[in-house]
């Protein structure tokens, strides 16, 4: 009996002990659910672009990673990415007999090809041991040089975050991939917010999709961490270039250039960005130096043909189109300069409308054609290619409506078609966006013609109060007296200052006084007086022709319209009134 109770007594206490440990195995099992589920909601990161979400594993930093057992201070220098950085991180990994383990080959090999890819100006200074075991690291490596986005790596750490972007460095379109390795750039700067190289990458993946303002940003934050780098400064510079901002940029490619002086790269941005800035003897400067190791740089022989020609050394522009026309007739930025030079230095006008309608004909849509071919056609007074001034205008506000060079062409065309009111609309909204002088003044001008009087006096008034000694204003406020019937002020201001005035000047009122004397005789003396200050005031030229025409005195009007002819050879206008004069004399 006593045996029966000792064995019931120890059944029960089995029975209690299993109880016992399959409730803990239940609530052990129940925690790890919930922990992984936990570890799963931390680790998500989503981000959106353009409507876009993709879920990028952000991994905590207590996660045991391949590089885990790598000691912090390492990793975190691997993980900053900069030149110095790196050199940092393989300095405290090296062992003097080298008895790496694999994981720290993979990182010693890692390191040297982010220095070859990332910052090609810097060397390779350590031995990279052999790799035998195959990783996503060295994967999205090799993924990079043959120009792939790696969208395999896993996510799992930094460098499977970061590493496949590399692939940005030299791809000059990456709309393909641009999302993800923007989320997975962010993702990686979640991990290193100070590391240089997921900034770096970040901002060149911004510049390369017109997002310039974002990248800019982050090239700051590279070059703060690392300020001796050449790629990441020179990646600010070219980013400040690309939002015009040229004297930041300049003074960045000139810090450069003192250490890097015969970096073509420098030496190109150098030359761009002072001839931004109208530095044109030092824009040549930098650009013969790159011409002098590279002379086959067709580019650049054209670059140098342009500065030359900003310069006024024609003959010398000429020679170098000459050279570059040898091997290319066709591209848009030759076709244009020639078109300058013809126009502006050879006075070959008709030479210039055909090299233009080639370029209209190859460039269609492009600005800078579209310009220069309303620049001829508002010289000419005649359709090029068909167009006037006028419509070449309309197609270029139809790109950018903010283009105000071509609202000026528009404003142009509609004065020389007598279309006053349509240039008082568009020239309305040319002074809503433009605080030039010049507009002002046409605008006043358009304004006396379609008997906006009142406009045109409110206009100029505070100017003049302003700056009565200034030239421009002057006859501007003087031309406003005259056409608004302020006959006493205008002739008593004309006399007071024609004792003092130049040359230029003294043509200009005494052109005016003769809209204000009472007989044509006197009309013709202050006409004859502004001749005799200026020959080539072609106002006071046609003045005088309309007065003989006017008298029929044909052969008189003639003499004074040739002038004009001449003074202006390009004006079909005038040129069509001399002929059916010489008609009517005949």
């Amino acid at each position: 009996m006593r045996v029966f109770k000792k064995l019931r007594a120890y059944s029960m206490f089995l029975i209690v002990l299993l109880f016992v440990l399959f409730a803990c195995g239940s609530c052990a099992s129940t925690g790890k659910t919930a922990a992984r589920e936990a570890a799963a909601k931390s680790t998500d990161a989503t981000t959106s672009l353009g409507g876009t979400s993709i879920a990028i594993a952000i991994p905590k930093r207590t996660t045991r990673t391949y590089f885990s057992r790598i000691d912090s201070a390492i990793m975190e220098a691997a993980e900053n990415g900069s030149p110095e950085s790196i050199r940092l991180a393989v300095s405290l990994l090296r062992k003097p007999e080298l008895n790496y383990t694999e994981t720290e080959k993979v990182l010693l090999s890692l390191l040297a090809d982010v220095m070859r890819i990332a910052w090609p100006s810097e060397r390779v200074e350590w031995d990279t041991p052999t790799v035998t075991e195959e990783t996503p690291y060295l994967g999205a490596i090799d993924s990079v040089r043959k120009g792939i986005y790696d969208l395999s790596t896993g996510n799992v750490d930094f460098f499977t975050l970061v590493l496949p972007s590399l692939v940005v460095i030299n791809d000059s379109t990456v709309s393909s991939y641009a999302v993800p390795a923007e989320q997975a750039l962010l993702a990686g700067r979640s991990i290193r917010p100070q590391s240089t190289l997921a900034n770096y990458l970040l901002g060149l993946l911004y510049q390369k999709t017109d997002r310039a303002e974002e990248a800019l940003a982050y090239f700051v934050q590279a070059v703060q961490s690392s300020p001796a780098t050449l790629e990441t400064s020179f990646a600010h510079a070219s980013c400040l270039k690309a939002l015009n901002r040229m004297s930041e940029a300049f003074t960045i490619a000139d810090a450069l250039h003192s250490r890097y002086p015969n970096n073509i790269r420098v030496l190109k941005l150098c030359a761009e960005t002072s001839f931004a800035l109208n530095n044109f003897s030092a824009a040549e400067e930098y650009v013969a130096r790159v011409l002098q190791q590279t002379p086959n740089d067709l580019e650049y022989v054209l670059f140098r043909a342009r500065i030359l020609a900003e310069k006024g050394d024609y003959i010398r522009a000429v020679s170098l189109l000459d050279v570059y026309s040898r091997q290319d007739t066709t591209s848009r930025d030759y076709l244009l300069l020639r078109a300058h030079v013809q126009n502006d230095w050879s006075k070959n006008v008709n030479a210039a409308v055909a090299t233009i309608e080639n370029a209209l004909a190859r460039y269609p849509n492009d600005i800078e054609v579209l310009l220069f071919a309303a620049r001829l056609s508002s010289a000419t007074g005649a359709p090029l290619a068909g167009k006037t001034s006028e419509e070449f205008a309309q197609a270029v506000l139809a790109i950018d409506a903010e283009n105000n060079e071509a609202r000026r062409y528009e404003i142009e065309g509609m004065m020389q078609n007598g279309s006053w009111e349509s240039a008082y609309t568009s020239s309305k909204a040319l002074m809503r966006q433009s605080n030039s002088s010049i507009d002002i003044f046409t605008h006043i001008r358009i304004c006396l013609e379609t008997k906006r009087n009142d406009e045109a006096w409110n206009l100029i008034a505070p100017l003049y109060a302003a700056s009565p000694d200034d030239e421009d204003v002057l006859q501007s406020y003087v031309l406003v007296l005259v056409r608004t019937g302020r006959t006493a002020q205008a002739r008593s201001l004309i006399n007071a200052q024609l004792g003092q005035a130049n040359s230029y000047m003294k043509s200009f009122f005494y052109y005016q006084r003769s809209f204000l004397v009472a007989t044509q005789e006197e009309s013709l003396a202050d006409l004859r007086s502004s001749l005799i200050a200026n020959p080539r005031n072609s106002d006071a030229l046609f003045r005088l022709y309309e007065i003989y025409y006017a008298r029929s005195d044909y052969r008189r009007a003639q003499y004074y319209l040739r002038q004009v002819v001449a003074l202006n050879p390009n004006n079909t206008a005038m040129r069509r009134r001399n002929d059916e004069l010489s008609e009517l004399i005949k």
